[in-house]
């Protein structure tokens, strides 16, 4: 973890904000914008800097026990409805609504989240040991079985716990079998996943996910870092993923393997359609806890109108992608060097713009699910799949049991 505190001094109060993020490897875009907003308005800007994953929602709570909570945070549109259902964020709906960006967290006609990226879910397979891509269930299954016995690698990647990148994976499996894991509005959400047709598809997911799991590395705990480096490494023949993150690792540590690597959409029962396509969307919050809310709302909007708005989307390539289908378009986009030399990846994302959704757009007709942002919170379908690869339930069994974890959320 890095602490960077950009001119001004600091020292706190209200005319320091406060700014928790794990885009540290954007850094100096972020600076810059930063050290723009201050030359601007009467405001210092202290940044800390945190690794991607948990670990700025350990140092948020560790901000909040502390009796010293951020200004602004940078996180996912579900954990932003989970604030404000909580009552700790306030709007900004400037930054959203006058700029055009999406607004997944809109309550009541204000915004309280205002999008940066969004990183669409992407499996990478080695096109050397795959003689093409494999698309459905049942061919993932019997060419990930070829290869592992063939090519003596493993020809999968199946993530299990508490971890962003099994959660992220299970949950997307779950839909690409027509799974529907919940139903109704925001305000009377009902588990459905184990009711009716859903229980069985959910029951063929699982048993999947078992099966494939016999050509797969132990994945128990792994984060995204965890599969790209077994794929780097020629430990694995092919894994989902999170955007091009895996292309990025490989590209500086192993680039003569980059041109073996192809995207590919999850695996999807024969004869299906892509209906929905998780893509976490990810930008700022401004909690209302803080001593400097007014001014955090002030750099949330002068953020969101940067000129080097996409020059932060683009600080990495694959993984990022703009928040907007207009942004997708425009020239930068076009003229990047990486995008352009993964050009299948950028069709895999233009053709599926429309199927991309977040975990927490899984009311009906995409109303915000609390019940859904607290268990990604949670973790709860990493840890269906770990119950089911370690603690060995079967497949019936789990979806009993993520049934009753999703009820016993909802009473808490």
């Amino acid at each position: 973890m890095g602490i960077a505190g950009c001119l001004g001094g600091g020292g706190g109060g209200e005319n320091t904000i406060r700014y928790l993020s794990d885009r540290g490897d954007s850094s100096d875009v972020v600076d810059d914008i930063i050290t723009e907003f201050e030359n601007e308005f009467d405001y210092t800007v202290e940044v800390t800097y945190t690794s991607r994953g948990t670990s700025t929602d350990e140092e948020l709570q560790q901000m909040l026990a502390a009796g010293n909570p951020p200004d602004l945070v940078f996180d996912t549109s579900a954990d932003a409805y989970r604030y404000q259902q909580n009552g700790n964020l306030a709007t900004v709906t400037e930054a959203v609504q006058d700029v055009g960006l999406p607004d997944p967290v809109n309550v009541g006609g204000e915004s309280y989240f205002a999008p940066t990226m969004v990183e669409p879910l992407m499996g990478w397979y080695r096109n050397d040991l795959y003689e093409e891509n494999p698309t459905t269930f049942d061919t993932w299954l019997s060419e990930a079985q070829r290869v592992s016995e063939e090519e003596d690698i493993n020809g999968f990647v199946v993530p299990t716990g508490q971890t962003n990148n099994a959660d992220t994976s299970a949950t997307q499996y779950l839909w690409q079998n027509n799974v529907d894991i919940y139903s109704g509005p925001s305000d009377d959400i009902e588990v459905t996943i184990d009711q009716g047709g859903n229980r069985e598809r959910a029951v063929e997911t699982y048993q999947w996910l078992q099966n494939i799991n016999e050509y797969a590395p132990n994945g128990s705990g792994w984060e995204w870092g965890d599969g790209t480096q077994a794929l780097q490494q020629g430990n694995a023949a092919a894994l989902m993923s999170v955007g091009g993150l895996p292309i990025l690792t490989i590209r500086q540590n192993r680039p003569d393997l980059v041109e073996n690597l192809t995207p590919t959409a999850y695996p999807m029962p024969e004869g299906g359609q892509q209906d929905k396509w998780w893509a976490y969307m990810e930008g700022h919050v401004v909690r209302s806890d803080g001593e400097a809310t007014e001014g955090a709302q002030e750099f949330t909007r002068f953020f969101s109108e940067s000129e080097r708005f996409l020059d932060f989307v683009l600080s990495a390539p694959l993984f990022q992608w703009p928040p907007t289908e207009e942004l997708m378009n425009s020239d930068a986009m076009q003229e990047n060097e990486v995008l352009s030399e993964h050009q299948e990846a950028v069709d895999l994302v233009r053709n599926n713009w429309d199927a991309f959704t977040t975990v927490l757009a899984t009311g009906d007709e995409g109303a915000p699910n609390l019940t859904a942002a607290n268990a990604y919170s949670e973790q709860l379908f990493g840890q269906s799949a770990e119950q089911l690869i370690v603690g060995n339930r079967s497949p019936e069994e789990t979806v009993d049991w993520v049934a009753e974890e999703l009820r016993g959320l909802q009473e808490e």
